[in-house]
């Protein structure tokens, strides 16, 4: 059964396009990847899927009795409770759907985060928000979850778990989408469809095992060091003072930090299609 339907979808920010003609559905026991880099529109087509905001043209059609869980990229709430108080709150208002008191605590215990139930929201660092909103998301037990960067600060132990836990939905019959800027091949089998962001649009990765490519471009630096052969084997193009690199998708955030390490100057990225 279809969850979400949607059709030729457009939104514009002062005149431009936040993202446009977006068409796809999302069905029970599935779970969607879309990846796109920063600024392709992935944050604000989710925005819209979760009604925050209203799209230009188009449709979306909900089917009855949708429950929305959505876990934003940046959460602008300052919360003063404590991680305790604020989750078993956002549990009770899902009503008798949500999951149970046990069972959240189980989940809280499984995402790692017993011991700062004490601690107040706002104090934490932002991959432990992410967990803590990653938990709010999942307690009212939606079957449809929408997350924005949920593996963004996490180690691949709770990457695992959250995996499992959106696993878990989606076999009991929830859809999921997930919105990401990088993509480890180890979780790409969790996936039943994949969508690239690109040029405001979306476009579906018809291959399933179809490796995401991505290409890095760097400034060469009066004091840049020679590429190390790990990453010479990746390189697209080195003219003049610019070095660019074709890399896949999973290894985007640590050759970049590599290559900062050896003075180069990131200048961008952009998806591409293996």
């Amino acid at each position: 059964m279809e969850l979400i339907t949607v059709k030729d979808l457009s939104l514009q920010n002062e005149g431009y396009f936040a993202f446009k003609h977006v068409t796809f559905s999302l069905t029970q026991n599935q779970i969607i990847s879309i990846v796109g880099d920063s600024g392709s529109g992935k944050t604000q087509l989710l925005s819209t899927l979760a009604k925050l905001k209203t799209a230009d043209s188009g449709k979306v059609e909900f089917t009855p009795g949708v429950r929305i869980g959505y876990l934003p990229q940046f959460d602008p709430q300052v919360i003063n409770k404590s991680v305790r108080i604020y989750l078993e709150e956002i549990r009770q208002l899902s009503g008798t759907l949500a999951v149970s008191k046990e069972q959240l605590k189980g989940l809280i215990a499984f995402m790692g985060m017993s011991p700062y139930l004490d601690r107040q929201v706002r104090q934490l660092s932002y991959g432990l928000k992410q967990r803590v909103n990653f938990l709010a998301a999942v307690s009212g037990h939606p079957n449809v979850l929408l997350l924005d960067e949920p593996f963004s600060f996490q180690n691949s132990k709770y990457t695992s778990n959250m995996l499992e836990i959106i696993k878990d939905l989606a076999d009991n019959g929830s859809g999921v989408v997930i919105a990401s800027s990088t993509q480890d091949s180890s979780i790409t089998n969790y996936f039943d469809a994949n969508y690239i962001m690109k040029n405001k649009s979306m476009e579906q990765v018809k291959d399933k095992d179809k490796e995401i490519l991505c290409m890095l471009i760097f400034t060469v630096k009066p004091d840049s060091m020679t590429l190390t052969t790990e990453i010479s084997q990746y390189l697209s193009a080195n003219v003049s003072s610019l070095v660019e690199l074709k890399i896949p998708l999973g290894m985007k955030d640590a050759i970049i930090k590599e290559m900062i390490d050896l003075n180069y100057q990131f200048e961008g990225a952009r998806i591409l299609e293996g």
